[in-house]
């Protein structure tokens, strides 16, 4: 299975069977997991269901993003609860390997699902939820456009902290007035 969207320093593809191993060491880090919402450890079991669920495209549509010089998988991304008729979709883009924070990767892959989500599948309003606390992943968000529709107040609970959830989102006519020519 190759490339199926490719930017200057990642590609995209669809999950394989054999990227068990590779998954299971970048998913072992708690911290990363906090991060993102995860509240109990991923077994073997669930992560092989979650790999051959994300291998069955009905309403969503699952990527692992990997790095072209070493050809490993840093993170995923994907369109979950596609809902055509209303052409909207839930987005998730996650990085995992730390390695790669902050230097503009998750803004690539942003770039690519944004293109192909507007622009080959037709989605006209990509929704996100975004834990509050996770001040990095907040700033992200809103530097690709996203903005806040409303909030769970305290919707979040971790490391004895309630955090509010922030939804979001991106319309398809805000993505293509700020879209860089």
């Amino acid at each position: 299975m190759g490339k199926y969207l490719e930017g200057q320093r990642i590609y995209l593809r669809p999950y394989k069977k054999t990227d068990f191993a590779a998954l299971d060491a970048l998913l072992d880090d708690r911290g990363i997991q906090i991060l993102t919402g995860s509240v109990y450890p991923i077994s073997e079991k669930e992560l092989e269901e979650r790999i051959e669920r994300c291998q069955k495209i009905d309403d969503q549509i699952w990527f692992v993003v990997i790095d072209k010089e070493t050809d490993q998988i840093i993170g995923e991304t994907g369109f979950l609860r596609i809902f055509m008729p209303w052409r909207t979709t839930d987005f998730s883009l996650e990085i995992w390997n730390k390695n790669f924070w902050g230097k503009g990767y998750g803004k690539e892959v942003a770039g690519l699902m944004f293109d192909y989500g507007f622009n080959f599948l037709n989605f006209h309003r990509m929704s996100i939820g975004v834990v509050e606390k996770n001040e990095r992943a907040m700033r992200f968000w809103k530097s690709i456009g996203f903005k806040e529709e409303g909030r769970q107040i305290e919707g979040f609970f971790s490391e004895g902290v309630y955090s509010d959830f922030v939804m979001m989102a991106i319309l398809e006519n805000d993505y293509r007035a700020n879209k860089p020519a």
